[in-house]
């Protein structure tokens, strides 16, 4: 069996369907018919139940798909230990401001490593990306401090988040600073807040930014789809954001001290694996 073939194979297995598989690959339908039709009988099982237009893994599938993701970073690893490197390709998932403030430290060691690597991130708050093999590190956000519970998965904790009320130097409430601002003061002042969860997951009946609005609303100025945006405009006006601290501290905003709100946000942040790992260089983030 060819290698190629077992490369494909992955492929179409880790797509929704045979058409889907084709248009990522930029090959032929009929060729990918062809090809798993190749591999069905050299094995002599079948490796797709077909439903309609999508293909599920027969148990036999399953079982190939594993081995072949094997077979590929043992090939993988001859080929570099032999002298005919594949120039390697990291995909990393995660959600849009943990993936802008994390991955450039999580990469400064992988391109020590591996100076002619190229990187591709994905925006994803889970781990379903991580577990097809769509991409080959995630980063997510727990709102405890347990790590994922998928078996597959090999997961490092990097740190714990805690949101903060934050404002620029210019802000009518830094002048109290130092002092605690009791939480009917600071709700007298304009939010600026994200308008999908960039921050990760978080709780149910809490905004996207962690906010409990149902309890303690507050006033909305602006809304926006990104980080880059949310610190332009905290810069340029004196609006309040409630974000994570790390993205406090890399702008140098000023952090409110609030009293009279019972609740708070924190996430815990992890580097996951599969186990089944597709590349040799990937034991670089152990």
């Amino acid at each position: 069996m060819k290698i190629n073939d077992l490369a494909i194979f992955v492929e179409v297995a880790k797509a929704q369907s045979l058409r889907q598989a084709a248009r990522q690959l930029g090959i032929h339908p009929g060729t990918l018919s062809k090809t798993i039709k190749r591999i069905e009988e050299h094995y002599q099982h079948e490796m797709f139940s077909r439903i309609g237009g999508n293909w599920a893994l027969t148990s036999a599938g399953e079982t190939l798909f594993q081995r072949a993701i094997e077979l590929i970073e043992v090939n993988e690893k001859i080929e570099r230990e032999l002298g005919k490197p594949r120039r390697p390709h990291l995909r990393v998932s995660g959600p849009n401001a943990v993936l802008s403030y994390f991955l450039p430290g999580l990469m400064h060691q992988f391109i020590a490593a591996q100076p002619q690597a190229t990187i591709e991130t994905k925006t994803a708050h889970d781990l379903s990306m991580l577990l097809k093999h769509d991409v080959d590190l995630a980063l997510i956000c727990q709102l405890n401090d347990q790590p994922p519970s998928e078996r597959q998965i090999v997961a490092k904790k990097l740190r714990k988040v805690t949101f903060v009320t934050a404002a620029n130097l210019n802000h009518p409430l830094v002048s109290r600073s130092g002092q605690v601002t009791p939480i009917e003061q600071v709700l007298q002042h304009p939010f600026i807040v994200p308008s999908q969860p960039f921050y990760g997951k978080m709780e149910e009946q809490r905004s996207p930014d962690g906010w409990h609005d149902e309890h303690f609303s507050r006033l909305i100025s602006a809304r926006v789809d990104n980080t880059a945006a949310l610190i332009a405009l905290i810069n340029a006006r004196p609006l309040l954001a409630y974000l994570p601290d790390y993205i406090a501290h890399e702008h140098k905003l000023h952090v409110i001290k609030t009293s009279g709100c019972p609740y708070t946000c924190e996430q815990s942040l992890w580097l996951c694996q599969h186990k089944q790992r597709q590349h040799y260089w990937m034991q670089i983030f152990d």
